[in-house]
């Protein structure tokens, strides 16, 4: 090896796509992606089933399978604790207390590099004693949200009966203002932000200035860590102004907000203040004090996004998220440049999850053979997919320019790839046809339940397991010991059976007991007793927030046929094999490596999997090997 690097970053990019960045590789749309190519290695690499967001984040973050590290989807469900209860926790698969082997930078934190880990979908909080974790716009259990409101405005005037948003004269008291040249007399307001999640917000006291002899133009407030008196002028953002505000969820937070003027009367009548997000600073960096010092010094753009129920839903016009997108790519790359003259990080593991959500709502429209497909709309359509890889491309530009040098390996990867589908799978029915799902008649709502006392099996939607029902392992477990092969043989023959109502077409790839899926990381505690997959165009879940948790169902999704069109366009990937394709499209992921000791140019022959990157990077920086690592080290992209 001719050079040993000092440094890793690694470029973590949700559901990017390999046929999508050779596409516009080849257009010249992404110029700094190619640069990464041209001057490393290329490859492809195939995700740990499920292939989804936590389960391969976390395999990327460890060199683990599935089995071991346990991160099984969005939902996991742990053998002991109700067959339901997994399905009420979105995400705390991601949660470092219940991953089952060492996250490859706490091996490094051991070794005394400095780490740092944003808005990564796995090892919240973590316990490096050397480095940081912060999150950001991913949420996490067990975390506050950085960002509490969205944007907001309020109008002050002169004998507003509102108490809240009049403008005063300044009482014959002690001036606060002292200090202040000004010649009108100041006219006092009270900024009390109200909303739904605060039972507090303690008034702060601001003034309206006449600085110039020719009337009010300006606004004074205390700002900055000194909390000093600072005046903003009129279209203007002030400095961040700090409150301590008692929520109705999380108690008493320490929060900022920036206030801009967009209006003011020269005779003080009105006032119309601009205020950004309300930014909360403890709970989602560890160390907490690092919350407050990301947000003053790194945060340079408002992070507002639709507030969503599931990660991946885009609502409103894809032009206005990428918008938003691209705002939270810059704030990453800053946060980052910042963290990097703060701590001298080492190691640097990042997620930005753009490319997922515009993939889940567009691919069906841009492939020819899907229903979907409309020639007209596909180039407007193609062109919000290219924007939003060229949001990834600046944000790699960025930090090729200002964190990465000549002693850094850079990795660009992914989790999983995604497929277009149009054509929605009710596994469900293949059980309740079986006799062995069942439900309860519908209550007042038309919503049914799981009756426990019957059922002998349980599916998951994501991640795709089937639980048996098992009698002393699950708490109402029915199914006697000398039952258990015989059931799973019933369930996977029920899923083979599922077959398209239209089409005559068999809709299950593959269905198996765990321990003939341990070639796919399957044979641990943590997975169903049976492992199923479906074929593309077919998905599980129609954007009905319902379908995840199949423990109590709307009795209209109980009643639908084995296999029906989809209401939404959403691509999908967790529900199929990591080497399955529709087209072009397909689930596995691109992997581009580059920097010191790596070879330049190079195109890889085999795929590779995504178990084999932290041990990659263990060699080149000699960490010595985990334990938990499965994967083998690329020897043919070294020097």
């Amino acid at each position: 090896m001719s050079k040993k690097p000092k440094k890793i970053l690694v470029i973590g990019v949700d559901q990017a796509i390999p046929y999508l960045i050779d596409k516009f590789v080849d257009e010249g749309a992404i110029p700094t992606i190619k640069k990464l190519i041209d001057g490393g290695v290329r490859g492809e690499a195939y995700s740990c089933p499920p292939c989804d967001t936590p389960t391969n984040w976390t395999t990327l973050a460890t060199g683990a399978t599935t089995a071991l590290h346990g991160a099984t989807s969005f939902y996991m469900h742990i053998p002991g604790e109700p067959l339901e209860q997994g399905l009420k926790t979105r995400s705390r698969s991601s949660l470092s207390k219940y991953c089952g082997v060492e996250y490859f930078w706490n091996a490094a934190d051991t070794q005394g590099l400095k780490c740092f880990i944003l808005n990564y979908p796995g090892g919240w909080p973590g316990t490096l004693k050397n480095g940081a974790i912060s999150l950001l716009t991913w949420p996490l259990p067990e975390s506050i949200p950085l960002e509490l409101t969205l944007k907001t405005k309020l109008i002050y005037r002169k004998s507003n009966p509102n108490e809240l948003l009049s403008i005063k004269p300044l009482e014959n008291t002690k001036n606060p203002l002292k200090e202040i040249k000004y010649f009108s007399p100041p006219l006092k307001i009270s900024i009390q932000l109200k909303h739904e999640k605060f039972k507090e917000f303690p008034p702060l006291k601001a003034y309206l200035l006449d600085t110039k002899n020719s009337g009010y133009d300006a606004l004074a407030i205390r700002t900055g860590e000194k909390n000093q008196w600072e005046i903003i002028k009129h279209g203007n953002w002030s400095d961040w102004i700090s409150n301590t505000i008692t929520t109705k969820e999380y108690g008493v937070l320490p929060c900022v907000f920036k206030v801009n003027i967009k209006q003011i009367k020269s005779d003080g009548s009105s006032l119309h203040l601009q205020f950004t997000s309300i930014y909360n600073t403890k709970g989602w960096t560890n160390p907490v004090e690092l919350g407050e010092k990301i947000i003053r010094n790194a945060l340079i753009f408002d992070l507002t996004r639709e507030q969503q129920k599931v990660d991946y839903m885009i609502s409103g016009a894809v032009k206005s998220f990428l918008g938003n997108a691209r705002n939270e790519a810059l704030n990453i790359a800053n946060i980052i440049k910042y963290m990097k003259a703060y701590m001298h990080w080492d190691i640097c593991f990042f997620h930005i999850h753009t490319l997922d959500s515009v993939n889940h709502r567009t691919l069906g429209k841009v492939y020819k053979k899907s229903p979907l497909y409309k020639e007209k709309k596909a180039e407007k359509t193609w062109e919000h997919i290219r924007v939003a890889y060229q949001i990834v491309d600046e944000l790699v530009a960025n930090l090729m320019d200002s964190v990465v040098d000549e002693e850094t390996i850079v990795v660009f990867v992914s989790d999983h790839g995604a497929i277009p589908t149009w054509r929605v799978v009710n596994p469900l029915s293949a059980l309740i046809n079986a006799g062995l799902l069942v439900y309860q008649t519908p209550d007042a709502e038309g919503n049914c339940a799981v009756d426990w006392s019957k059922t002998k099996a349980f599916p998951y939607i994501e991640p795709p397991y089937v639980w048996v029902n098992r009698k002393g392992r699950d708490p109402e477990g029915i199914v006697e010991q000398s039952e258990y092969e015989s059931i799973r043989d019933q369930v996977i023959e029920a899923l083979y059976q599922l077959k398209d109502p239209d089409t005559g077409e068999q809709i299950i790839e593959l269905a198996v007991k765990k321990e003939d899926a341990d070639h796919l990381g399957q044979m641990g505690e943590r997975i169903g007793d049976v492992i199923y997959f479906i074929k593309p165009p077919y998905q599980l879940f129609d954007y009905r927030l319902e379908q995840l948790d199949p423990s109590i169902q709307p009795i209209d999704l109980l009643e639908m046929p084995a296999a029906y069109d989809a209401q939404v366009n959403c691509a999908a990937h967790a529900y199929f094999l990591p080497n399955a394709m529709l087209g072009k499209f397909s689930n596995s992921v691109p992997l581009i490596i580059y920097g010191p000791g790596i070879k330049k140019g190079l195109s890889m022959k085999e795929v590779a999997n995504l178990i084999d990157v932290v041990p990659t990077l263990a060699y080149l920086l000699d960490i010595p090997k985990l334990q938990s690592f499965q994967g083998k080290i690329l020897h043919e992209i070294l020097e």
